[in-house]
């Protein structure tokens, strides 16, 4: 049986179930058609608004409201469990900071490594820099990082909290001056920051890649538009007294991961969210080295996912939901083909749509400094993702929430 019939076939197939459920066939492929337009119009303008806007941002076309005050006062946060080497290794790139009024608290907890002698060692060559709390395993009833993340926050003295993680390393000595640039806007409360991944050779640091760039876009993407939904507490800032106007992580406290995106996605709003993307002001750190700890990761990351407002849920869904159609409809109509030049417009329409995607990612890619080969294989991503985000959706809906907490 050659191709020709086994398509003859499956498309009698097809017929029969249409048939048996009342459709009278004729209907099927203009419903597929309409779906597969529908989509395809979908997706062009979700890669114009995400992926494109942000890689032609241009901060100083957005004319904040001036505010003539000296620099805002800021403390750099981060906790620390372990830390001893990351903190040995990159403490110094946040205390040399070129800022004027900067402290840096490091929050040490449930450490049994040498993390408190390496913080006295810092603490004797920054005494006026480096503030220094520490928390004993018992003290820490949550898990997670939320309550010693909100003890630093409250041990911090400046009206900026600017987060950052101990693996994490400023693209620039200016990085702190950058990323509280936007607050001269009296309104904004919130800074996204960009945070980016050492590149290295190997198929698992281009998904690495691939799944920073597309997050990335959507974060800073809905931003702009006004609808922010998440963070990343690598790069992130917001006013102290927000912080706590807003009851911190109170409300969270039983889910162990999500101190960045939820506080964004239940506070965040049009007019009080601002984004820096200037290069100045990026931090990069090591993604994870092995697959096991990649899924580990990516599993606590859409653990928080349940628990974003019912409209980012809908946004997110209607993505995954807009490309599991287009293909689908595009390989349904191929297979029915009711006319001899539908195939030719099929082919033309998946050509347009993916070089607009590879044109998207190369611009985004060239903004934030990631190689420009994952936007040649952002589709092959695509359709990888789409099948694993919904089973690490569909999984941790039936798991309870995770243990651990993160450095």
């Amino acid at each position: 049986m050659d191709g020709s019939q086994k398509k003859t076939i499956f498309a009698d197939q097809i017929k029969l179930i249409m048939t048996l459920f009342g459709t009278y066939f004729e209907t099927i492929p203009l419903i597929l058609m309409a779906l597969f337009a529908i989509t395809f119009v979908f997706l062009a303008l979700y890669y114009g608004l995400n992926h494109f806007r942000v890689s032609r941002y241009n901060a100083s076309k957005t004319k904040p409201t001036p505010n003539n005050n000296a620099q805002p006062s800021v403390s750099v946060v981060l906790t620390s469990k372990n830390g001893e080497k990351l903190l040995t290794d990159n403490l110094t790139y946040l205390l040399e900071q070129n800022y004027p009024k900067l402290e840096v608290v490091v929050v040490d907890y449930d450490s049994f490594d040498n993390t408190q002698y390496v913080l006295q060692v810092f603490k004797s060559n920054y005494p006026d820099k480096l503030k220094i709390v520490r928390l004993e395993k018992d003290v820490n009833n949550y898990k997670g990082k939320k309550f010693p993340l909100s003890i630093g926050i409250q041990s911090a003295k400046n009206d900026i909290i600017l987060l950052t993680e101990n693996d994490c390393v400023p693209k620039s000595f200016d990085w702190v001056e950058k990323i509280v640039a936007p607050f001269a806007n009296p309104k904004t409360q919130i800074v996204l920051g960009y945070h980016g991944l050492e590149s290295s050779k190997g198929m698992l640091n281009a998904f690495e890649q691939y799944e920073n760039l597309s997050h990335s876009a959507v974060m800073f993407g809905t931003a702009l538009m006004h609808r922010p939904y998440c963070g990343v507490g690598r790069n992130m800032a917001y006013r102290r007294q927000f912080f706590f106007d807003n009851k911190g992580f109170i409300k969270q406290y039983n889910i162990p991961y999500g101190d960045d995106d939820l506080f964004v996605n239940k506070n965040g709003n049009s007019s009080n969210t601002g984004v820096c993307l200037e290069k100045d002001a990026y931090v990069v750190s090591k993604p994870p080295k092995t697959v096991t700890a990649w899924l580990d990761q990516r599993r606590r990351l859409h653990s928080t996912i349940k628990k974003y407002k019912a409209s980012d849920k809908t946004m997110l869904l209607l993505r995954t939901l807009a490309i599991t159609l287009f293909y689908l409809c595009g390989i349904l109509l191929y297979v029915l083909n009711p006319l001899p030049i539908l195939g030719f417009i099929l082919l033309g329409v998946l050509v347009a749509k993916i070089a607009w995607q590879i044109v998207c990612n190369y611009q985004l890619c060239r903004r934030l400094n990631i190689k420009r080969y994952i936007a040649a294989l952002s589709p092959f991503f695509e359709i990888y993702f789409l099948f694993a985000n919904t089973f690490l959706f569909l999984l941790t809906l039936k798991r309870k929430n995770g243990h651990g907490s993160n450095s």
